[in-house]
């Protein structure tokens, strides 16, 4: 009976010391868990858990935030009712093959935000493992790559569109020095002085893209040089109005004839020939082009106004990026999609500000302002100051 009581004593302190393991392992469960949801409460992509037979069970903040779905919904709906019709049946293949396998994976698909606005994500699904090396669960996060991909795309734009600017002059070059060499030795005639001149004019127009690309590269690196000088910027307008010697457009200057500023004429007028031009190419079908010069506080304000197509209102917020096009028909025009980017750093330089209005059918206004000379600033000899 003793040795029987001597047993019972000990399986009852075993059994203790088990139910004691147990708690402090739930307790440090709990803990471990409780530490995991924190964290990803904190990040700022989506993200949820799934069970190792797929099922989720459990969403962050973010994904109720932007969604906008309720608990309801998401447990019983999930993914499937966010994400984009077109890449529903790749992400559920997606899901499938990496819950099949042990490593994780990762795709991309578009999900719907609240406002029924599709965005780019890129989903991963990661498994976490017990000791013994088995699955206990999945974690999976999204993150927008919305601007992410239009880089990209921006990037493929400009490499298609920079090649087919670039080989097109130097093409009509080599055929312009080719028939050169097959005429050398023959008197100079009406042919020859044509040859030259469209060798001449192909290295103007490669000499620009280069120039162009050299410029995107000094703004970018912080590296444009600007040198001050007091002028009239009506003046400038119009000289550059005349030089440009347009023959299918009027282009009318108002406003201003006094204001004086004090900046530099060279990348001024490269402004004003970018957004003339502009004016010109993308509103061919229009006859005339407005160009007014006012004063706004202590700033003058130019703009450049053109009666073309205009340009949607989702694409205008991006038209001073490099290498945006708006159209997709670009290839139709010259240039690298780096112009407006260079003006906007030209006039930053200048402390003023550029923008630009438009709408569909309705043309588009371009404008720049820049600092006005009076007692807000002082000449000297080294520029501006304050």
């Amino acid at each position: 009976a003793k040795k029987l009581e001597m047993l019972n004593l000990e399986l009852l302190t075993l059994n203790k010391e088990l139910e004691t393991r147990v708690v402090h392992r739930t307790t440090a469960l709990r803990e471990s868990e409780s530490r995991f949801r924190s964290m990803m409460e904190t990040i700022p992509q989506i993200a949820w858990t799934n069970t190792i037979d797929g099922k989720v069970n459990y969403y962050n903040q973010r994904w109720y935030d932007y969604t906008g779905l309720d608990s309801m919904a998401s447990n019983s709906q999930g993914f499937k009712v966010a994400i984009h019709a077109e890449d529903l049946d790749m992400a559920l293949a997606g899901f499938s093959s990496i819950l099949k396998g042990i490593e994780g994976g990762e795709f991309q698909i578009r999900i719907r935000r609240a406002d029924d606005i599709f965005r780019w994500h890129l989903i991963r699904l990661m498994p976490i493992k017990a000791e013994e090396n088995t699955i206990q669960l999945w974690v999976g996060t999204a993150t927008d790559i919305q601007e992410l991909r239009l880089l990209q795309q921006y990037k493929d734009d400009f490499i298609s569109i920079a090649s087919h600017e670039i080989k097109t002059p130097i093409t009509s070059l080599k055929g312009s020095l080719q028939m050169l060499d097959r005429i050398k030795n023959n008197p100079p005639s009406e042919l020859s002085f044509k040859l030259i001149a469209q060798a001449s004019k192909s290295l103007s127009k490669v000499n620009v893209l280069i120039e162009d690309l050299l410029n995107a590269s000094m703004a970018n690196q912080g590296q444009l040089n600007i040198s001050r000088q007091q002028f009239n910027l009506f003046d400038l307008v119009s000289s550059c109005v005349e030089e440009l010697a347009l023959i299918t457009h009027v282009v009318e200057i108002s406003g201003d004839k006094e204001v004086e500023v004090l900046a530099d004429t060279i990348r001024i007028e490269q402004v004003l020939v970018n957004f003339i031009t502009n004016a010109v190419k993308y509103a061919p079908n229009a006859i005339a082009i407005q160009i007014d010069i006012e004063r706004v506080d202590n700033y003058v304000r130019v703009s450049v106004v053109d009666q073309g197509p205009g340009i949607p209102s989702e694409k205008i917020r991006y038209i001073f990026d490099r290498y945006y096009q708006v159209s997709n028909a670009s290839l139709l025009y010259t240039g690298l999609g780096l112009g407006l980017y260079i003006c906007e750093e030209i006039i930053k330089k200048h402390h003023g500000q550029i923008g630009a209005k438009s709408e569909l059918n309705s043309g588009s206004i371009f404008w720049f302002t820049l600092p006005l000379i009076n007692e807000a600033y002082e000449v000297t000899n080294i520029g501006l100051k304050p």
